[in-house]
């Protein structure tokens, strides 16, 4: 039997990019969830090991990690924006349009009952343009406000700094948990494993779920 052949979804750089988040956030979530609400989250001061590990957790691993993803991320970008063939070869286009804000809509509608039209998914699934565009707004805030707060002093500045910090853990946490919500999802478990792996789904797997990928075999 021949094996099932196999395309690539996620380039190295893309694989690089997704570990450097998770480890990052993870870091970040763990050790700034204590301060959040402590009560509900006081737990977590003795997972990470005490008050001196949340603070190199929170503020030096979190900030390094991350750090080292901001140029991956502006380089994919730049590609993106030249319309260069490292990102765009497959269709890779993340950042939304009109006709996303359209699609996004009408299976929206389709969750509950309203609209049976089921737009074509592409190469990625138009709610997971505007996820990455609101987690990496929530990142920015987060990063610029923590690192101010955590390195310099601004004392005045340091309610609406916290203001900014808030919205932005706000904001990931909830893309976060529904980015994870969804990978658990059996259906989703294909491109899961290519992500944390080696970058490949089957051609079954992706002509099934987007079917609207331009899929180079």
């Amino acid at each position: 039997m021949n094996e099932e052949k196999k395309v690539v979804r996620w380039d190295k750089t893309a694989r690089i990019i997704h570990w450097l988040f998770i480890i990052g956030v993870t870091a970040g979530l763990l050790s700034g969830l204590p301060v959040f609400d402590g009560r509900i989250f006081g737990i977590l001061f003795n997972l990470i090991g005490g008050s001196n590990n949340r603070i190199i957790l929170h503020y030096y691993v979190t900030t390094i990690v991350l750090g080292i993803a901001v140029p991956l991320v502006i380089y994919r970008l730049i590609c993106l924006t030249r319309q260069c063939d490292i990102v765009l070869k497959r269709g890779e286009d993340w950042l939304p349009c009109t006709a996303d804000i359209k699609k996004s809509l009408l299976i929206t509608l389709g969750w509950f009952g309203i609209c049976k039209e089921r737009p074509i998914i592409e190469y990625h699934h138009p709610l997971e343009k505007f996820a990455l565009i609101g987690i990496h707004i929530g990142l920015i805030l987060l990063g610029i406000s923590g690192i101010l707060m955590a390195f310099f002093n601004v004392e005045q500045y340091k309610a609406l700094l916290l203001i900014t910090h808030d919205i932005g853990f706000l904001l990931v946490a909830v893309i976060v948990v529904g980015h994870v919500m969804l990978a658990i999802n059996p259906a989703n478990w294909e491109t899961l494993k290519a992500m944390l792996t080696n970058g490949k789904v089957s051609v079954i797997w992706a002509r099934k779920h987007h079917p609207g990928w331009k899929i180079d075999e």
